[in-house]
């Protein structure tokens, strides 16, 4: 459904034991928690590729400061609810998609496409972030969103990462949005997502991106003048799967077939 976006160097939480400060132990440690919920002693010591010692240490660390709390007596570590607060209202980062910015340019100028990013605030609302378009008051880009675009930054989200959004969004958006926001629903939707779609008509074609903190994003890559051409699209899909390598933690799946737009 979902797939890395090219081998990348080394994900985050892979350093080798001795290549990491005991402050970044602890930011690994906290960002996987954060991305896959909460984790037994083992399930933790594996991901972080460290010592049982010293993974009892940042976590007799992190709990001493109240970052992290037990659960099922003491079995699963998981986040204090005041830092699983702050992952749940974090969304786009601007140093995260730095490189990410300038290569939509690049594709957007080579295959003379436009190219946007959105990612959801806190409401649940799908945000412009980035666009290789000339926004001004006379020609201002429209956040038109539809169904799929909400699939797809769902389906870019972790297991833990989608619960926390939904449930926070769903207390404060409005009655349009709500349909969007129902996790089971959300679940059901994405299990049958491959990581990209096709607009109406073939007019633009939108993809699931995972940067490599982790925000959820989904790119919509769309013809000039409203023109219909799947080719093209389906072109600089492929270009973005290329030159994203390294730099986002996954991106869509596959390659769109443009017999089926």
């Amino acid at each position: 459904m979902f797939e890395p976006a090219a081998r990348k160097a080394q994900a985050p939480g892979r350093a080798d034991e001795q290549d990491a400060s005991p402050s970044e132990r602890m930011l690994m440690a906290i960002e996987m928690i954060g991305l896959r919920g909460p984790l037994t002693y083992k399930e933790l010591e594996r991901a972080l590729r460290l010592s049982k010692a010293a993974t009892w240490r940042i976590v007799a660390t992190l709990r001493e400061a109240n970052w992290v709390c037990f659960r099922q007596n003491g079995r699963l570590i998981a986040l204090d609810p005041r830092v699983d607060e702050f992952f749940a209202a974090a969304h786009f980062a601007d140093a995260e998609f730095m490189d990410v910015a300038e290569v939509i340019t690049e594709v957007a100028t080579r295959h003379q496409v436009h190219i946007d990013l959105y990612s959801p605030n806190r409401r649940g609302e799908l945000v412009l972030q980035e666009t290789s378009r000339r926004v001004t008051n006379a020609a201002p880009v429209h956040d038109v969103t539809d169904e799929n675009m909400f699939v797809a930054v769902h389906a870019a989200m972790t297991p833990p990462q989608l619960e926390r959004h939904l449930t926070q969004a769903a207390a404060e958006v409005d009655g349009e949005n709500r349909p969007h926001l129902t996790l089971g629903t959300a679940r059901r939707r994405i299990q049958q997502f491959v990581g990209y779609f096709w607009g109406p008509g073939g007019k633009y074609l939108g993809v699931s991106v995972r940067g490599k903190m982790g925000t959820a994003t989904v790119i919509r890559i769309s013809a000039k003048a409203n023109a219909v051409r799947p080719d093209l699209l389906a072109q600089a899909y492929a270009s973005l799967s290329v030159l994203l390598t390294g730099k986002v933690e996954s991106f869509g799946a596959g390659r769109p077939s443009v017999d089926m737009p």
